[in-house]
Order: C-alpha cells, then structure tokens, then sequence
C-alpha cells in the first residue's frame, strides 16, 4: 500500500484496522468506542456507500459484494410486494424499512470491503465478510 495511493481518509481507515482488527473483533469494538463520534462514524461508516450503495461499491472495484446487496434488496423488495399483492395490504413502511437496511449494511460494509480487497487482498462474493466473528475465523485461517 503506496502512502500516496489513498485519500487521508482512507489511509486513516486502513491504519486504525492494521491496529485494532476488523469489525468482528472485540479489540475493534472496544478502540472505537474510545474515538470521538465523528472519527468513530468515519471508521465505521461511508456516506457515500449510504447514498450510492451499489454504484459506490462499483467504483472502488468491489462490484461483488455490491451486486450481491443489491440483488438480495430486490428479492427481498419483490418479496414484500408480492405479500402485498396476495394479502392485499399496504406494506409501504416495511419496504421503505427494508431500503435503508440495505443502504446501512451498504455504508458500514463498505470500508471493511475495500480493506480487505486493497490492503490484504481479498475480493470474495461475501459483503459481511469481516463483520462478523465466525468470518474473522475464517479470514484468520487464511
């Protein structure tokens, strides 16, 4: 990883997870509640993952893990319509519900995403790859 290759921002991201680990660790958890709010929402957020979603993860070459998001927010959108059309009610709250979870896991798996694929190089199918333990044990074993 060249200094110059990354933005501030991102080499500030990579080093707090060199340091402390990825999101599915404890030693993650516990040196980000130590940060202030607007550094922690940096380390563990990406607005613009949030706002772009699958465009995002395109651009920074993680197409995917995007495009596996974006596939399940449409069968899971499909699904809630399909309820919809057969019981006849309205289940605009729960769809809207559903679209800003996908736009959630989209901004707090993105940064994760790019450090495994920029830093240690790995580029899977899986877009909570890292947030959780059991695939911390799996990327461990690697």
């Amino acid at each position: 990883m060249a200094n110059n290759e990354f933005s501030e921002k991102w080499r500030d991201r990579f080093k707090f997870f060199n340091q402390h680990g990825l999101p599915g660790m404890d030693s993650y958890r516990a040196a980000l509640g130590q940060l202030s709010f607007s550094r922690r929402t940096r380390i563990h957020c990406n607005g613009y993952a949030f706002i772009f979603g699958f465009l995002y993860f395109c651009i920074l070459g993680l197409w995917k893990k995007g495009l596996v998001l974006f596939i399940t927010a449409i069968v899971v959108n499909l699904l809630i319509s399909l309820i919809e059309g057969l019981m006849n009610v309205n289940l605009n709250v729960l769809d809207k519900l559903m679209n800003f979870v996908y736009m959630y896991i989209c901004s707090t798996s993105a940064n994760t995403a790019y450090y495994l694929r920029a830093v240690k190089g790995i580029d899977s199918w899986n877009p909570l790859q890292g947030l959780t333990r059991k695939s911390i044990n799996t990327l461990s074993r690697r």
